[in-house]
């Protein structure tokens, strides 16, 4: 097949690599073998076309240091460049984000698939300006409905965007996101630091909560340490500057982590905490669990599986009692953290990126043959 997918990430983009772009080049990377596979994405400064992995990579927009200029080219030129290439695919996949709308599905006779991490719902208006919220809350709320094709990360996701959808959906896959393998071989054993491996989003993530969970369990903790990673969307520095002095010296930045150094931090990590306000299908989670590690998440329905397979504890989303609460159970009970620990790797099995690539192909294979 020649499967196109327009998403914006890549992995040296200064705008950030999360987990929609993890989940394509793992996949793609594993398919590359038997497909012609190009990835559409957004231009940056210093961005080149080429191929990694065996995929083929074109960047298109403009080579701005601003964001917000950079997504408005790279939605022009990526609808320019459907409506004049997109037919000599045989599938393609739109990866959905309210700021890029590409329409895709009517610039083309070959069949599109929109791929839906997640949804901010009413996070949006409360995250952003009004004059940027508006505008993606509307389209977050109406752009499904005019496609017929999806693959969505998660169960949770599915129910909430094909309530919206109509009648008109003609297929429709729940594809999780995966592990690498190695990750499974990791001990257990903790070096006494908490870690939180996301993109660095105070409000999305929940990190203001975080912070001052450890304020309060640091007390009673003097040698823990807290270890935040991940692509800077919020400063760091703002983040802890409002920490009391002799908590912030226990509070560090690993920056943005890949292969060995990722590795090196989870293995490390006492327990994983992702308190987020709202949520697609963390990555993360998945991975801190093959390593053994306990995880802690707040409740909302997204992360319910977490408390709901038995290898992490939940919060009640926003409150801090709560977080700093559920942290002193795991931080002072090892043969809980151990258990859940247990548990945690033996839930992360199920979800081998080898096997996810190949529900992913199947999933492209018949979108493509529905066409024929």
């Amino acid at each position: 097949m020649k499967i196109l997918q327009l998403i914006y990430e890549a992995p040296e983009s200064p705008f950030g690599f999360g987990g929609a772009g993890v989940r394509a080049y793992e996949i793609y990377r594993r398919l590359s073998d038997r497909h012609d596979i190009t990835l559409l994405s957004m231009k940056f400064p210093g961005a080149h076309d080429g191929d990694v992995d065996g995929i083929r990579r074109v960047f298109v927009g403009t080579e701005s240091e601003s964001l917000i200029r950079s997504v408005f080219s790279y939605v022009r030129k990526a609808v320019t460049y459907v409506r004049r290439h997109g037919d000599s695919f045989d599938v393609i996949v739109e990866n959905f984000l309210p700021s890029t709308p590409f329409f895709s599905r009517f610039l083309t006779k070959t069949p599109v698939l929109l791929q839906v991490q997640g949804i901010m719902e009413g996070h949006s208006l409360r995250k952003f300006n009004p004059l940027v919220s508006l505008p993606m809350f509307a389209v977050e709320w109406l752009y499904p409905k005019v496609h017929d094709r999806f693959i969505f990360v998660s169960e949770v996701t599915k129910r909430k965007v094909l309530g919206r959808a109509g009648d008109n959906v003609e297929s429709c896959a729940v594809i999780p996101n995966g592990i690498n393998d190695e990750l499974l071989g990791t001990s257990g054993k903790g070096d006494g630091y908490i870690l939180f491996m996301s993109r660095i989003d105070v409000y999305t993530k929940g990190l203001d909560l975080l912070a001052k969970a450890f304020e309060e369990t640091g007390r009673a903790y003097p040698d823990s340490r807290l270890v935040l990673a991940g692509y800077q969307f919020d400063a760091f520095d703002g983040l802890v500057s409002k920490l009391s002095p002799a908590v912030r010296d226990r509070v560090s930045y690993a920056g943005f982590v890949t292969g060995e150094e990722k590795l090196r931090l989870l293995s490390g990590a006492e327990v994983f905490v992702l308190p987020s306000r709202h949520e697609s299908s963390p990555i993360s989670i998945l991975e801190a669990a093959a390593c053994g590690k306990p995880v802690l998440v707040s409740d909302i329905p997204e992360l319910a599986f977490v408390a709901e397979e038995g290898f992490g504890l939940s919060f009640r989303s926003g409150s801090v009692p709560d977080l700093a609460e559920k942290l002193d159970l795991l931080l002072r009970d090892e043969s809980l953290r151990l258990r859940l620990g247990r548990q945690g790797k033996s839930y992360a099995r199920n979800f081998s990126w080898d096997a996810i690539a190949l529900r992913f192909e199947d999933a492209l294979r018949d979108a493509a043959a529905s066409a024929r």
